[in-house]
């Protein structure tokens, strides 16, 4: 693994945060796009420095109907997706998806599960517009 690449947040009322983090805190949009497993909304923002944020469209609760912010993962970069993800499975690692291709973002990537820590390993196209 390389370096950290972004944290991503499932957040309600998806629009409004969303012009609030880019009219008010400067954060440009650098991908759109729908969630692998359950087609909810996807942002990809970055600041002037390279941080990046991932905003996922919060579906709301069944018993509520209401919908709450919730970490979902913690992305590191990697140069190769399938070796980085073999590794860690055995070294304990449990698998939530294999590695597979997100054409959104021109990139490789799988996610694994460290204990309570959802880890997303990725590796970016050089076109990606995710790289910043």
């Amino acid at each position: 693994m390389t370096r950290i690449d972004h944290v991503a947040l499932e957040i309600p009322r998806f629009d409004e945060h969303l012009a609030l983090l880019t009219e008010h805190l400067g954060l440009r949009i650098v991908r759109e796009g729908r969630r692998y497993s359950t087609g909810q909304r996807i942002v990809m923002v970055t600041d002037d420095h390279g941080f990046k944020l991932e905003l996922i469209e919060a579906t709301p609760d069944g018993d509520t109907g209401h919908a709450t912010e919730v970490f979902q993962h913690l992305a590191v970069r990697a140069d190769d997706v399938a070796a980085t993800h073999a590794d860690l499975l055995a070294t304990g690692a449990t698998e939530q998806r294999p590695p597979h291709r997100l054409d959104a973002a021109r990139a490789d990537t799988s996610l694994v599960r460290l204990g309570d820590l959802a880890v997303q390993v990725v590796h970016y196209d050089p076109d990606s517009p995710d790289l910043t």
